[in-house]
């Protein structure tokens, strides 16, 4: 579980631009997938149940696990979105 900490922390920072005071558009949307209930701040049960539902996604065979071709298929699809 922790490597899914991981990502979505990095899917929320990352930027490709040098940290700007404001969030870019791609920053913006993952803020807002999971800021849940969009009031416009992120709580821990949000957290939580955006890394469920991002589990969910990724673990493609519903096996309550996720291999190394999930993940790749996991970074195919962000790929595509940029």
């Amino acid at each position: 579980m922790v490597w899914i900490n991981t990502i979505l922390l990095f899917l929320l920072l990352y930027s490709s631009s040098s940290f700007p005071i404001e969030l870019n558009q791609e920053e913006e949307i993952y803020f807002n997938f999971v800021d849940l209930n969009n009031d416009g701040v992120i709580s821990y049960e949000e957290i939580k149940q955006s890394l469920n539902l991002l589990f969910q996604i990724i673990d493609l065979n519903q096996d309550n696990k996720i291999s190394k071709n999930e993940i790749y298929e996991l970074k195919s699809i962000v790929e595509s979105l940029r």
